[in-house]
């Protein structure tokens, strides 16, 4: 029940930023299919990049955010590091898969 309970906030916080980060991974693949692999490279680190815009944004108007996770026992370690992991290994997945496809 607790890894079910912990998933469930993890979710709660990932949705405030999910739109954004589908939006510029699909951007990113979309360019993939165009120019190929040799493309890859620099695609990757655009994803960090705006993936740090993002903690950056989220952490400098949301300050009082993380006292609701962490009230439940989540910490903002696990929040951030869970949900930028996913989100790599979900770029990586569809590059891989668009790369196999094409």
């Amino acid at each position: 029940m607790k890894l079910y309970k912990t998933a469930r906030l993890i979710w709660t916080f990932y949705r405030s930023f999910v739109l954004a980060s589908v939006v510029i991974s699909i951007c990113c693949i979309k360019l993939l299919w165009d120019y190929d692999f040799m493309i890859f490279g620099l695609l990757f680190w655009f994803k960090v990049a705006t993936l740090g815009l993002i903690f950056y944004f989220i952490n400098s108007y949301k300050s009082n955010h993380y006292y609701y996770y962490q009230n439940l026992g989540v910490s903002r370690t696990l929040l951030w590091a869970t949900t930028l992991g996913f989100e790599l290994f979900l770029f990586m997945f569809f590059a891989v898969l668009a790369y196999q496809i094409r």
